[in-house]
C-alpha cells in the first residue's frame, strides 16, 4: 500500500482538545495520533498564545515521534496550525477541515470568551454546527461538554490566535506537499467559500464541499469525512 509507512497526526481547534477526534479516528485507515495542545485536556504547560509557536510545538513532537512520513489533520485553529508546521520535513501532507486562509474573530465572540465562555462556546456551536443535522442537539451536547473541561482562559487564547494570525495565505501559498480540503456547506465560522478560496491558494490540492455539513465535519459527519480522507491518503506517493 503507497500509504503504509504514514502517520497522522490531529490538531484540534480553537477550546477543544484530541478528544474531539474520536468518532472520526475510528474510521481512518492510517494510524492516527490525536495531541492535545498545552494547557487543553489533560496537556500540560501554559496555552501558547500564537499560531506560530502552536506550530512549532507540533513541529517538536514530530522530532519526537520521528515520523517517516507524517499526515498534519488540522480543523480550524488547527489548520492553521498545520499550514505553519507544514515546513517540517516528515510532512507528506495536509488535511485541513472548516478551514480558511484568514479566521478573523468576531468581537462579540471576543467579549463573550474573556467574560463567559460557555456562553462563547454556545455562540460557537450555534454557528458551527449544520442546522439540519438530525442529532443537532446531541452533536452540541457532546462538544460543550468538552469544551467546558478545557482549562479556563482557553478559548479566549485559541481565538485570540486565529484573529491576529496573519500568514495564512503566505503559507498556503509556500505550501508544496498535497492537501485536502474539506468544508460543511452550512458552516458559518468558516464558509466553504472561504476553504474553496484556500484550497485555490495551495499548488496541489483538493477541495471537498459536505451539503448539510456545518464546521465540526469530523463529530457531525464522521464516516462521510472519513471517506474523504482515507481518499485522499490513497492518492499520495510513498
Amino acid at each position: 500500500m503507497a500509504s503504509q509507512n504514514k502517520h497522522i497526526f490531529a490538531i484540534h481547534g480553537a477550546g477543544m482538545h484530541a478528544g474531539v477526534w474520536g468518532s472520526l479516528v475510528a474510521c481512518l485507515e492510517l494510524p492516527c495520533q490525536a495531541v492535545s495542545l498545552p494547557g487543553h485536556g489533560k496537556a500540560e504547560g501554559s496555552f501558547l498564545p500564537s499560531i506560530e509557536e502552536m506550530a512549532g510545538w507540533i513541529m517538536t513532537r514530530l522530532d519526537e515521534h520521528s515520523p517517516q512520513s507524517a499526515v498534519l489533520m488540522g480543523h480550524s485553529m488547527g489548520a492553521l496550525v498545520a499550514l505553519e508546521a507544514a515546513r517540517h520535513p516528515s510532512v507528506a501532507a495536509l488535511v485541513l477541515l472548516g478551514a480558511a486562509a484568514k479566521m478573523p474573530v468576531h468581537p462579540e465572540l471576543l467579549r463573550q470568551a474573556a467574560a463567559d465562555p460557555d456562553a462563547a462556546a454556545d455562540m460557537i456551536l450555534k454557528w458551527g454546527i449544520s442546522p439540519v443535522h438530525p442529532q443537532a442537539f446531541a452533536v452540541r451536547t457532546v462538544l460543550k461538554g468538552q469544551m467546558q473541561s478545557v482549562a479556563a482562559g482557553a478559548l479566549l487564547n485559541d481565538l485570540t490566535a486565529c484573529n491576529v494570525y496573519q500568514r495564512g495565505e503566505a503559507a498556503a501559498r509556500d505550501l508544496r506537499q498535497p492537501a485536502l480540503v474539506l468544508s460543511g456547506l452550512d458552516d458559518k465560522l468558516t464558509k466553504s467559500t472561504d476553504g474553496k478560496l484556500l484550497a485555490e491558494m495551495i499548488a496541489r490540492a483538493a477541495f471537498h464541499v459536505m451539503p448539510d455539513g456545518g464546521h465540526m465535519l469530523m463529530v457531525e459527519k464522521p464516516l462521510e469525512t472519513a471517506k474523504e480522507i482515507n481518499s485522499f491518503i490513497g492518492t499520495l506517493d510513498g
